[in-house]
């Protein structure tokens, strides 16, 4: 068998060839995380297995020895360029410095020295000689020194390759597990077959495998390329998409031990506190006030400027649920808390003050009403009502504040029947003592109410809450009645889903009234969100009933109009409130 009919020659040019084409095609989508260094590794595969295909036909052997080079060359890409692939695949590639890199290549470009330089080759191997196999010219050779240190230090740099890549297999599910896997498998197939050659081991030991092998890790490789887009569904997006989200979104996060001790910080956590190596190591305490540890908010000068911290802590646990730390987020919420002490202060004194104002106006105006022929009394009479109205506006500003306040509340299991009715009696009882809008010439109406709510009917929500909105809706059902006799209906049911009515349903509450109906363009304000000097409501009401249900995750539903009557006259109206 001559040399060019060798297996082993037709195997290194198949090997050479496949590398070949796989170097050319990442080369061309080299902007994808990974693929220029994927396409050096493959260059170097090539350069291996071609080079070794030739030796393999050369006999002489110090030409045989001369080719040693080349395919030194080729193998020196190797073992850095596959590192600098899984880094860059799964997405850190910020670790491959000029200097790491020039630390890398350190033992390679010794090696190439060694190979190349006679009065150096000792350290590499003795002994030198042609020795054929099938059919081939492969070499045999007492290993030297930096033999073993040169194959120790490749298989350390495709380890660590290898284990970012199945890290990342663990880590992400199965969006990448299959080219995960096919990248692993085809890598450590020519890692077995070196292993084989450098200690030689097995049949056939003057045998380097590892160029054919090459071409078993180019097939797989090829596989991810084709079949499962390897550099268009590359982890790097996912793992440096975490990392966006957690350095550029202007959140300050600190990463802390179990006992608070500092592990790293954010691009913004040193914005807001200083240069992270001088707090490394330190305790949590060199950043947040004790009170505000384990969450709550602290004021910080940065950049000259008072701004307020919020601090919200988040357990980190390990594969086993065990606490191995915590993080620790900085959200600047200074525009949030100067925004709510203005409205604080302002509610505060607005409402105070009108409350205060408003008695002495309606004082001033009833004095003048009793004093006043009739015609002229009717004027007073209306300053007194407008006067009662806007401090009727007040004590709805005092609701909305509590309703806020108490909006954080834990849930309790609430009886319907025992809220509405407390409802009830208190609007009776503010429209009977005189507490709502009336006077003389326009009194107060008396309310009809009518009930129906199960006395067994409970659900697990907010009461102060709840007990708000429903008190709004029905108070503002008599108020703004124009019958001195209005008719307001309350009920409540279990909404059955199948048919009967089972824990856990939908319970729907309906406040019905026979009123004038609330007009189109208060409701598409609360519908919009808010409200302009050209666009805006009466009242509090229905702000109070908007944002109420909200807090409450209920839904609500508005109908004009009494759809029950024969004739439909516009009048009625039927606020629900599904919780």
């Amino acid at each position: 068998m001559g040399p060019s009919a060798s297996p082993l020659v037709f195997g290194s040019l198949v090997a050479g060839g496949t590398s070949l084409a796989l170097a050319t095609y990442a080369w061309y989508g080299r902007d994808e995380p990974g693929a220029t260094s994927f396409a050096l590794l493959m260059a170097g595969a090539t350069v291996w297995s071609l080079s070794y295909a030739i030796a393999l036909a050369t006999f002489d052997p110090t030409l045989r020895l001369a080719f040693e080079v080349p395919i030194e060359v080729g193998k020196a890409l190797i073992a850095p360029a596959w590192l600098a692939f899984a880094l860059g695949y799964t997405g850190r590639s910020s670790y491959l410095s000029r200097r790491t890199i020039a630390v890398i290549g350190l033992v390679p470009v010794a090696t190439l020295l060694f190979v190349a330089l006679p009065s150096l080759r000792s350290l590499m191997w003795t002994g030198y000689r042609v020795v054929p196999t099938l059919g081939a010219a492969t070499v045999v050779y007492d290993p030297g020194p930096w033999h073993f240190v040169h194959a120790v230090y490749g298989y350390v740099l495709v380890g660590v390759g290898m284990a970012l890549l199945v890290g990342t297999l663990v880590s992400s599910g199965s969006l990448y597990r299959d080219q995960t896997v096919a990248l692993v498998v085809g890598s450590a197939v020519p890692t077995v077959a070196h292993v084989k050659r450098t200690f030689g081991l097995g049949p056939l030991a003057p045998v380097d495998f590892t160029p054919m092998a090459l071409a078993v890790m180019g097939l797989t490789f090829g596989y991810a390329l084709f079949r499962f887009e390897l550099f268009d569904l590359a982890p790097a997006t996912s793992y440096r998409g975490r990392q966006a989200a957690v350095d550029d979104l202007g959140v300050g996060v600190a990463i802390v031990t179990t006992d608070d001790r500092i592990v790293e910080l954010n691009a913004e956590a040193e914005r807001l506190f200083g240069d992270a190596d001088a707090f490394v190591g330190e305790p949590l305490s060199e950043l947040v006030p004790a009170h505000a540890v384990d969450g709550g908010t602290f004021d910080r000068v940065v950049d000259g400027h008072r701004r307020t911290l919020e601090v919200v802590p988040a357990a980190v646990d390990d594969a086993h649920d065990r606490a191995i730390g915590r993080t620790i987020a900085f959200h600047d919420v200074t525009d949030r808390e100067s925004r709510r002490q203005r409205l604080e202060v302002l509610n505060r004194v607005l409402r105070h003050n009108l409350r205060n104002e408003m008695t002495v106006v309606m004082g001033y105006a009833d004095v003048l009403a009793e004093s006043l022929p009739d015609d002229e009394a009717r004027l007073a009479r209306t300053i007194e009502d407008r006067s009662a109205a806007l401090a009727d506006l007040g004590e709805k500003a005092r609701d909305l504040e509590s309703m806020m306040k108490s909006a954080d509340e834990v849930s309790s299991t609430v009886v319907l029947a025992d809220v509405v009715g407390d409802v009830v009696a208190d609007v009776e009882t503010d429209f009977e003592a005189g507490d709502t809008t009336g006077s003389e010439t326009d009194p107060a109406p008396t309310p009809d109410f009518e009930t129906d709510v199960p006395s067994a009917l409970t659900v697990e929500t907010n009461e102060r809450v709840l007990r708000a909105v429903l008190s709004t809706v029905v108070e503002n059902a008599v108020e703004h009645n124009d019958d001195p006799e209005p008719w307001v209906g309350i009920s409540a049911r279990a909404a059955a889903t199948d048919g009967g009515v089972t824990a856990g349903d939908e319970v729907v509450v309906e406040v019905r009234d026979d009123g004038p109906g609330i007009p189109d363009h208060e409701l598409a304000v609360v519908d919009e969100g808010e409200e302009t000097p050209l666009n805006h409501g009466s009242g509090l009401g229905l702000w109070i009933l908007q944002w109420g249900s909200r807090w409450l995750g209920a839904d609500v539903d508005v109908e004009t109009g009494n759809a029950d009557a024969e004739t439909d006259d516009g009048r009625g109206t039927t606020v629900r409130l599904r919780l």
